[in-house]
């Protein structure tokens, strides 16, 4: 048998012995298919085991963070990061291993990189926006945030997009760049948030005496931030009657704000009934006063 060239040698390995069947069949390029053969089952087999051990590393890190630190932020940080260079270094090692030789990977790479770079700028773009955002944090998973039109509490921030979930419940998927460049409004950022309450008065109430009760209420109410304190801002409406806006301040992680507004609207209620203009129907008066509650963010 006619000695082969360097190049079309199997290895000796138990993926060469697969070569070498390969080429002890006498048909024409029996031998540069056994090499070829040899080549691609040599760098799927180093693909496989590259990835299949960056998975083990990442599940091995992800569950040492979860022990420590119940941020899934910072978990989901880590998943992006092994993805991306597991597959990078899958991707090297298996060209590797298949038989392409570094100077031809360094400078194929370089031209993939560039043609991929045009192709797919956009898909990169996204893709470093999101792992910045894990980064700096601007938002965290869980906080509702404004984000151009779409406003929702972020379910997760994966590698191309971020995912949020509205408030009447559907699922908007933002590209991670417009998170990153534009502007975001995080209304879970801090702990305290403001409220508030509207008190509508008849024409001619004694609107000192309605600020002193309610500030009295105010004051009363534990829930209720003292610093900065509640502000009670009054407008005059077309028909006379007085709008009573009533601003204050909660910390809505440790209160349920709506329970709360539902209790002060009828504390204000109570001081208040017995205020309406004295030529309003008796059927009318218990509705005159009328305060209501809203809320100054979602």
């Amino acid at each position: 048998m006619t000695a082969l060239p360097a190049a079309l040698t199997c290895s000796d390995n138990p993926i060469g012995r697969v070569c070498s069947l390969l080429q002890d069949r006498s048909f024409p390029g029996a031998d540069v298919m056994g090499v070829i053969l040899q080549d691609l089952l040599q760098g799927a087999l180093v693909f496989a085991i590259v990835v299949v051990a960056g998975r083990f590393l990442r599940g091995v890190t992800l569950r040492g963070v979860a022990r420590t630190s119940a941020d899934a932020q910072l978990r989901t940080l880590i998943n992006n990061v092994f993805t991306i260079v597991t597959l990078t270094v899958a991707v090297l090692a298996g060209l590797t291993a298949g038989g392409l030789s570094i100077s031809i990977l360094l400078t194929f790479g370089g031209l993939t990189s560039l043609a991929l770079g045009l192709a797919f700028q956009d898909l990169l773009r996204n893709m470093l926006a999101g792992v910045f955002l894990l980064i700096e944090r601007p938002f965290r998973i869980g906080d509702w945030i404004v984000v151009g039109d779409q406003a929702g509490s972020v379910q997760t921030i994966q590698l191309r997009t971020t995912a949020l979930r509205t408030v009447d419940g559907r699922l908007a998927i933002l590209p991670n760049l417009t998170a990153f460049s534009g502007t975001v409004i995080n209304a879970t950022a801090y702990d305290m948030r403001r409220y508030t309450i509207e008190v509508h008065l008849p024409a001619g109430a004694d609107l000192r005496g309605a600020i002193g009760k309610i500030r009295e209420i105010l004051d009363a109410t534990a829930e209720v931030v003292k610093q900065p304190p509640p502000l009670l801002q009054p407008g005059l409406e077309e028909d006379g009657r007085v709008t009573l806006k009533c601003r204050y301040w909660v910390e809505y992680r440790n209160h349920d704000p709506d329970v709360l507004a539902a209790a002060l609207v009828g504390r204000v209620y109570e001081a208040l009934e017995p205020w309406p203009d004295p030529e309003t129907p008796l059927s009318a008066r218990k509705r005159a006063p009328g305060p209501s509650p809203a809320s100054d963010t979602p």
